[in-house]
């Protein structure tokens, strides 16, 4: 990440439109690949964390059983 930070994102853009068609599509790929990775790394990461995944739990629970606010209700005092 630190290398790609240090790249410009005009020139990344600049770059991407000098490719070919096909190449595009390529970049899209991996593109897509990457962000699945990085959504299935976070989320690997909450599973493992047994008190983060239990408060999920209870919180699942206490919206099936109706213990919630409405935004509508909570919005008035943020």
């Amino acid at each position: 990440m630190n290398r790609a930070a240090g790249l410009k994102k005009e020139k990344i853009f600049a770059d991407f439109e000098k490719l070919s068609k096909e190449r595009k599509k390529e970049v899209a790929d991996f593109i897509a690949y990457l962000k699945t990775k990085e959504e299935l790394e976070a989320t690997k990461e909450i599973i493992t964390d047994k008190d983060f995944l239990k408060s999920i739990m209870m919180g699942d629970e206490d919206f099936r059983s109706g213990k919630f606010k409405k935004w509508s209700e909570v919005r008035i005092n943020v």
